[in-house]
């Protein structure tokens, strides 16, 4: 259901198709990921990722340190990118499914969301924040941004 969401997001603002399997650098890093999962591409050929593979290991760790997210709750979370019921985390995580449950209860509440799409927006929202920060060790997202043509840039120059 969040990856259906997230891929009519993705559809809606870019016109992609989408692919079954691909690779394609992840969000806030350079490796590439074999994504066995859903991806889309956008009519410009590009492909992304979908889940929790949008997002590099780098990403994941620089999220986590910022929403301050233990190891187990960092795992619910990418479960949850990627769509997983809480039974299958349980089954995945070989945790119990009233033990997955508690952990998405308190991970709602330690992030101000109340459902699991609002958790997937807000880590999304807290990685661009991240990508953005001056101080931040992570990639730009913005190919335009990479190549010193980002109007947001040249804004943000001119102002300084």
């Amino acid at each position: 259901m969040v990856a259906d969401r997230l891929s009519n997001f993705w559809i809606a603002t870019m016109n992609p198709k989408k692919s079954s399997q691909d690779q394609r650098p992840a969000v806030g890093g350079g490796e590439v990921h074999s994504v066995g999962q859903a991806s889309l591409t956008a009519s410009s050929g590009l492909r992304y990722p979908l889940g929790a593979a949008m997002f590099s290991e780098q990403a994941w760790g620089e999220i986590a340190r910022s929403l301050k997210l233990s190891g187990r709750e960092l795992q619910i979370v990418r479960e949850v990118f990627d769509d997983h019921t809480e039974s299958a985390i349980a089954n995945h995580l070989n945790i119990s499914l009233h033990t997955v449950h508690t952990h998405c209860e308190r991970l709602y509440h330690k992030l101000a969301v109340t459902d699991r799409v609002k958790l997937v927006l807000r880590v999304t929202n807290e990685s661009f924040t991240l990508t953005f920060a001056p101080e931040s060790g992570l990639p730009p997202i913005c190919a335009n941004r990479v190549a010193g043509s980002c109007p947001l840039q040249r804004e943000q120059t001119r102002n300084a």
